[in-house]
Formats: C-alpha cells, sequence, structure tokens
C-alpha cells in the first residue's frame, strides 16, 4: 500500500509540472523513504558546480550530515580551472535589468532552453557572484562578450578566473571538517531501491570496489567534451574537431543518471568554440588552449588569410564559428592592439610565455609574419578604427571595447575552432532536482554543471557556464540538505560500507 501511494504522489508531482507548476517533493512527502545509514551526501565531481555543492550542503545540513566529494582525478578542479573568460552577473548600473539578461541567453539558445532554468540563473545571478566575492575572489574587472545587451561579464583582474576562483573555493573546501574529499575516486554505478538513489559504488586509488550508502547523491561530473565515442554518437560533425577539454570529460554522469531513471536531453547540442589555439610547436594536436572570449571581449579582431576581417568578433558563438569554418584552412588570425592586450590583464603573459601569442613591434612585422602585404594590414586596421568612431561596420558590429594603435605593438595568435562544451545532459528542474521522461524528480538525486541538460540549449553565452555551476551547484547542496534532513534515518550504527 505504501509503494502504491508513494507512486500517485509521484505520478501528482508529474502532471503538476508538465502544468507549469513546479513541484519539488520532499523525503517527507514520500511514505516509505527510510536511510538505513547515517546522514550523508555525496557529490560525484570536483570542479566548480561539485564544489559549490559541497559547500553548500555542509553549511545548510549542519554537523550532523556527512559530505563527500568523490572526484576520479588525482586532485579536484577539472575544467573550471581552466575558464578564462568569466561569469555573468545582472548589471544594473550597465543599465541591464532581468529581462534583457533572459532574452540574450533564450536567443542564444535558440528556441531549446528551459525558460524556468533561464529564469532561475539570471535571478540568483548577482547573489552568486557577490558570495564569489565574499571568498576574496577578485571579480573586478567588467567585459562584454559576444551575444550580450550588456558589460556584464565579471572577470579577475589578478589572473586567470577560472583558477582564481577554484583555488579559492578548494581552499575552503579543505578547511571545512564537514567535507571529506576521496580522491582517484571513479563512480561505476548508483545504488537505488526502487526509484530512489540511496548511494554509490566507486573503485578507489587501489583500483578496490567500494559501496557507499546516502541519502542523496548529486552529480556534478561535467560534460563529454573529450569523449569521442559520445561526439560520434550525438554529434558526429563534431567528431574529428579538436577540444579544449581535459581527458576526464567522459560524460558518465549521463549513464549514471539514466540507470536512476532520470531523462537526458539535448545530447546533439555540442559548442564549438570559434577560437582555439593553434600551437606552432604542435599545430595538428587534437587538444587545445582556449582562445578565451576576453580576448574578443576586450577588442581582438579576426583577420583570415589574406589579412582581411570576415566577421563581427562579438556575435554569439555559433555564428562566429560557421565563419571562421569557411576559411581557408578553418583558421584565422586573431589581432590585439595594445589598448586591448592592456585592458586584457596579466594573464597575457601566461599566452606569451606558451608562444600561443607573438608580440611583433610594429605593423609591418606583423604584417610579414602573417604573410600579408603591410598595406593591407594597415587598411583593415584604418578601417576598423573608422568602424568604431561611426558605432558600426558592415557585418553588424555595434560594440568596439577599443581601437589598434597602428603605431604601437600588435599581439598575433591564429586560431581554428574547438569543441568546448555540451549543452545536453540530465534534465533538471531550477531546483537542481534530476527529472524523470514524465518531468518527475528522482528522489535522491541531483544534478549541476555541464552535466545538465536544457538551460542553454541550442547555443551557450560566455560567462554562463561558471555562473550555472555555483547557481545550480548551489541550489542542488542545499536541496539535497533539505532532502535528507526530511528523511528518517535509522540508527548509524547500520551504516555499511
Amino acid at each position: 500500500m505504501q509503494r502504491l501511494f508513494a507512486l500517485c504522489v509521484l505520478i501528482a508531482g508529474g502532471v503538476l509540472f508538465l502544468t507549469g507548476v513546479l513541484y519539488s517533493p520532499k523525503a517527507s512527502d514520500m511514505p516509505g523513504l527510510i536511510a538505513r545509514h547515517a546522514p550523508r551526501i555525496i557529490v560525484v565531481g570536483g570542479g566548480l558546480a561539485g564544489t559549490a555543492a559541497a559547500l553548500a550542503a555542509a553549511e545548510a545540513a549542519g554537523p550532523n550530515t556527512e559530505v563527500v566529494v568523490l572526484e576520479k582525478e588525482g586532485r579536484p578542479g577539472g575544467n573550471s580551472m581552466k575558464a578564462s573568460s568569466g561569469i555573468n552577473a545582472l548589471a544594473l548600473d550597465q543599465s541591464d535589468t532581468p529581462e534583457v539578461f533572459r532574452d540574450d541567453t533564450l536567443r542564444s539558445g535558440g528556441g531549446l532552453s528551459v525558460p524556468e532554468l533561464v529564469d532561475t540563473l539570471v535571478a540568483d545571478s548577482r547573489d552568486a557572484v557577490g558570495w564569489l566575492e565574499g571568498q576574496g575572489i577578485d571579480l573586478s574587472g567588467l567585459v562584454q562578450l559576444g551575444g550580450h545587451s550588456k558589460k556584464r561579464t565579471h572577470t579577475s583582474t589578478r589572473g586567470p578566473v577560472g583558477f582564481s576562483i577554484m583555488k579559492a573555493l578548494l581552499d575552503r573546501q579543505a578547511a571545512d571538517q564537514r567535507i571529506e574529499v576521496i580522491p582517484s575516486a571513479n563512480v561505476t554505478s548508483l545504488l537505488h531501491e526502487g526509484s530512489r538513489v540511496e548511494g554509490v559504488e566507486y573503485t578507489d586509488q587501489h583500483g578496490e570496489r567500494q559501496r557507499l550508502q546516502a541519502s542523496a547523491v548529486i552529480l556534478a561530473t561535467g560534460g563529454f567534451g573529450a569523449s569521442a565515442s559520445l561526439l560520434q554518437q550525438y554529434a558526429p560533425q563534431t567528431s574529428e574537431l579538436p577540444t579544449t577539454n581535459g581527458p576526464w570529460a567522459q560524460g558518465e554522469g549521463l549513464a549514471l543518471a539514466r540507470s536512476a531513471g532520470a531523462s537526458l536531453l539535448h545530447l546533439d547540442q555540442v559548442q564549438v568554440h570559434p577560437t582555439g589555439f593553434v600551437d606552432p610547436a604542435d599545430p595538428a594536436s587534437g587538444t587545445k588552449f582556449l582562445a578565451p572570449e576576453k580576448l574578443r571581449g576586450v577588442g581582438g579582431v579576426l583577420l583570415n588569410a589574406q589579412g582581411q576581417r570576415f566577421v563581427d568578433e562579438l556575435t554569439t558563438r555559433d555564428k562566429a564559428t560557421q565563419a571562421i569554418m569557411k576559411q581557408q584552412g578553418r583558421q584565422a588570425f586573431l589581432v590585439l592592439g595594445a589598448a586591448a592586450v592592456q585592458q586584457f590583464g596579466p594573464a597575457m603573459g601566461f599566452y606569451l610565455g606558451k608562444q600561443l601569442f607573438v608580440k611583433h613591434g610594429s605593423l609591418a612585422a606583423a604584417a610579414a609574419a602573417m604573410g600579408v602585404p603591410e598595406a593591407t594590414l594597415a587598411a583593415e586596421v584604418e578601417a576598423y578604427n573608422a568602424a568604431a568612431a561611426a558605432g558600426k561596420d558592415a557585418f553588424g558590429k555595434t560594440v568596439f571595447p577599443t581601437t589598434i594603435d597602428p603605431a604601437a605593438p600588435l599581439h598575433v595568435a591564429r586560431i581554428t575552432p574547438v569543441v568546448h562544451y555540451t549543452m545536453g545532459g540530465v534534465a533538471i528542474n531550477p531546483e537542481a532536482q534530476a527529472l524523470d521522461a514524465n518531468g518527475v524528480p528522482v528522489p535522491g538525486l541531483f544534478a549541476a554543471g555541464e552535466v545538465a541538460g536544457g538551460l542553454h540549449g541550442a547555443n551557450r553565452l560566455g560567462g554562463n557556464s561558471l555562473l550555472e555551476c555555483v547557481v545550480f551547484g548551489r541550489r542542488a547542496g542545499r536541496n539535497a540538505a533539505s532532502f535528507v534532513a526530511d528523511m528518517t534515518h535509522e540508527p548509524a550504527g547500520q551504516y555499511v560500507v
């Protein structure tokens, strides 16, 4: 009888969700949800979404609930460590409004974004950035990236923004005695009784199988941008392109979620970023450093093999990619003038050190290195500066962050499109609960970050990835803690590993 009643509750929840009323069941809404182990929340993945979730869960759950982070790599950080453009937040001092931010995100998503998720992202954005700044993270820089109507992307003026964020949060996590981080822990399956998730099975650093029970599991495993097999299966047009993803981005979280009855969506939506660095020392490498959108957000311009501009550098990523893919060898030059380099900040030193950018002392030297006539490059610079003064160019560009001084040094890099981000993933609601095919939450399962789908639709705006990780990671942590608190727990002595 209890099982029948629980099924009725789940079906009712599905009806409410499908009719537009967001239903977020608590454990107390579901008769029979008794945890036969000590209160515990497991977070799978140690990137920004997982770290934000763990910190939020520990804070919300209190001292009697253990939070365990299982990270398959030797140390946490993931792709979040490599993020280099910034994190978005509603910028009221830039005449930004929730409606404008929402419309920019929905427009970029091409009609596939789930509006409720976008609304949540926008509504929580200022609080998310404020929370990060409260950890002592410098986010004082502000730029306007492609596809944005306003300058709302916060960057660090002291170095790469992803590294700055992750270092601060990982330090805080390490100091929190309520959180245990287990590295080299590869989660292979979810434990569940019926529809309820109640833990994980994983292999430890010695290759031994371990079982860890929990009242809630948060998936923060990232995307599948480094999985040749999944890219071939879901987005074969991208499978032969280089990637910016670390080798850990294999998409294991998708199979874990599916095994528990969660629905997956938009797996064919893979973002190809327009600008990955072509390393002169290894131009054919299948893994490339990202040439962050911030480089164009401070005034970098794209030139073809003839030394001519061919696209609005601040259009959406999908359109910029399409334009570059039509160029000779699917490559282009990325050129920054002195003002853009200064605005970009100290991180330029990293790219110079890797010889991904080369600083040329004059326009003539830059033209020679690019293999184009000096007169052609000079004419393009002159035309660009004139368009900046007029406020619009032939490609529809209306935002010109800086102009190019033809008498000052130029920084030049060669770029090519790269697989960067997978928009699809586990279906979630605004509370970061994983949903089944009927839109009903899977009890005890949450998802946040790139493993989740539905927010970005067909194309992600720059700066929304880090924001997504913080907003939905924190929501997953808080709501997992609430779910655990509502459960009835038997004595801790019956806990089984």
